[in-house]
């Protein structure tokens, strides 16, 4: 159960025996122990979230919260305002707004990279998580057994 990840019949995931993740629109919202923690925008981020819990790097799992927040937020603000743009017809408005929009979408890019490199380094710590089946035999060691 500590290491479970499943989808129950309602559409909701249920994580570690400790999580839940429920789908919303838009969104995912993840409950610990009955308690809300936030919404997030991908299940990936989600299930980082989870896993950052799970292993106790609690500043880890506020900054991908904080991230995830921040970038979702830039994401509507951007739709908007191109939607906005998009139906001016003053062409110098709808220039003006284009042209502000490119810092935002910038922006939104380092945030996910960040965001990716949060879900690569929980990836890393789950398969870690598995008897550290990551970890390496020593030079040092017989490998007679293995012949």
């Amino acid at each position: 159960m500590p290491n479970l990840i499943w989808k129950n019949e309602s559409g909701e995931y249920e994580v570690f025996g400790k999580y839940r993740i429920v789908p919303l629109r838009p969104g995912y919202r993840v409950v610990c122990n009955d308690s809300d923690v936030g919404v997030f925008s991908s299940t990936r981020t989600a299930l980082s979230w989870c896993i950052a819990d799970k292993n106790y790097a609690y500043n880890t799992a506020r900054e991908l919260l904080r991230t995830d927040a921040k970038w979702s937020m830039l994401a509507n603000d951007i739709t908007v305002r191109a939607a906005i743009g998009d139906r001016s017809k003053n062409p110098e408005q709808r220039e003006t707004i284009l042209t502000k929009l490119e810092s935002k979408i910038i922006h939104k890019k380092v945030l996910e990279n960040q965001l990716n490199n949060y879900v690569k380094w929980a990836k890393y710590c789950q398969q870690r998580g598995f008897e550290n089946e990551t970890a390496r035999t020593g030079r040092g060691q017989s490998n007679k057994a293995n012949r």
